[in-house]
């Protein structure tokens, strides 16, 4: 009871909202969200605040993870296939895992030579997003308005700049768009340090995620599905790591397009929901402000912060840039939003048990996942914003009598010195 009301009262004061919380009942009515950052983008957005009196967006800042890609590791499969092809010459196969040989196969063959690639559904999402932006404020999308427009330098990340901004062109041809992915833009739009990734080494932290995965993993019954010969799988198989990565390979279907193939019937959704819970942890440990690693991973991206910063500011100054918009990946914008301090994404949960129920990885960086700065002002100058992430409204740790909007004044004060610490 009383690591329980600790644990609370931590997350209480790193201002987690009970409306953040996430549950196996949720999970449970949309299994993709078992996905992780594999979860395809299909926010839940609630309705608006409306903008105080008087007050008219005039600029936006913007960070968007690519959309929806093949899986990263066309090996991956090729060694899953491998896998069973070996398993079935040893005659070691049931039925269902016949099947399930067959359908790693054809899922192979299909990614061949695309490995990370954008598939057309991350596109879509996309221009949804870059639709809903124009339609909510026009006003920073006027005739020629200038839209500054950067990327990383993976294609799957161009392509996703390039279909935002083919969309806001088709809305409205006369805007002045530039886009840039260079080696240049990299140490902001997805820096990484060295020395944070090594977070995961913390002996303390490979401890508590061994004994979760103790705990939370029973392969027992999948073996027994797919594998007819138990020997050949103890001799042959490494259970644990086969059904992660099995999971890993799984979660990445709901983002492909037209590839009629799914292992629904390989799966219960309970084994998804566990399998989720360590991938979340695992996201959690890399990526979010876990005491366990020494909650330093959102400093990562001090060095978009900065540039956030920087470009508001010239917006507000008259650079003529009415949306700043940046492409990048999950590794970027899971440490802005801790960094940012928004809502519960930086909560220090100890209990990594229960962090599923404080902390979720797939309403930070599903594929397409973004974050939208609004910036508002009246007709005496004053600016206000509101953050969006994944287009939804969120709070930030800083006083306002009209939250979810905030004096821009106070942001760049806060954030400069949480940028110098």
């Amino acid at each position: 009871m009383k690591n329980t009301k600790s644990l609370l009262l931590a997350l209480f004061a790193a201002g987690v909202t009970v409306s953040a919380q996430t549950t196996e009942s949720e999970m449970m009515a949309n299994i993709n969200k078992c996905g992780s950052n594999y979860f395809a983008y299909s926010p839940e957005i609630k309705p608006y605040t409306a903008a105080p009196e008087g007050f008219v967006p005039f600029y936006i800042s913007h960070y968007g993870r690519h959309g929806s890609r093949y899986h990263y590791s066309a090996d991956d499969f090729k060694k899953m296939y491998g896998i069973m092809l070996r398993a079935d010459s040893a005659k070691a196969l049931t039925v269902l895992g016949k099947s399930v040989k067959e359908r790693f196969g054809v899922i192979y063959k299909d990614g061949e030579l695309k490995a990370g690639d954008l598939t057309q559904k991350g596109a879509e999402q996309h221009r949804g997003i870059a639709e809903r932006m124009v339609k909510n404020y026009p006003e920073v999308f006027a005739n020629g308005a200038k839209i500054d427009a950067k990327s990383s330098t993976s294609v799957r990340v161009v392509l996703s700049m390039g279909a935002f901004c083919q969309q806001l062109k088709a809305m409205n041809p006369s805007l002045n768009i530039t886009n840039e992915a260079s080696k240049r833009v990299m140490s902001y739009i997805n820096f990484e340090d060295e020395k944070l990734k090594n977070n995961l080494e913390n002996e303390e932290w490979k401890r508590r995620f061994d004994e979760m995965h103790q705990k939370l993993l029973r392969p027992e019954r999948m073996m027994n599905a797919l594998f007819s010969d138990s020997a050949y799988v103890q001799k042959n198989i490494d259970q644990v790591a086969f059904v992660r990565k099995f999971y890993e390979l799984n979660s990445s279907l709901q983002g492909m397009d037209s590839l009629n193939v799914n292992f629904n019937d390989v799966w219960t959704k309970e084994e998804l929901y566990e399998n989720w819970r360590l991938q979340n942890m695992w996201w959690y440990g890399a990526y979010g402000s876990c005491p366990a690693t020494g909650a330093t991973s959102p400093q990562m991206a001090k060095n978009l912060l900065k540039n956030i910063l920087g470009e508001a500011k010239a917006a507000i100054e008259g650079s003529g840039i009415s949306t700043s918009l940046r492409f990048g990946h999950d590794t970027g914008l899971l440490p802005l939003a801790g960094l940012l301090q928004l809502d519960n994404c930086s909560a220090k949960v100890v209990d990594l048990e229960n962090l599923h129920t404080y902390w979720t990885d797939f309403k930070i960086i599903p594929m397409g996942g973004n974050l939208q700065i609004i910036f508002y002002k009246n007709k005496e100058n004053k600016i206000l914003l509101k953050v969006l992430l994944n287009e939804n409204e969120v709070r930030l740790p800083l006083k306002s009598d009209l939250a979810p909007y905030y004096e821009w004044s106070e942001f760049e004060k806060y954030y400069n010195e949480v940028v110098a610490q």
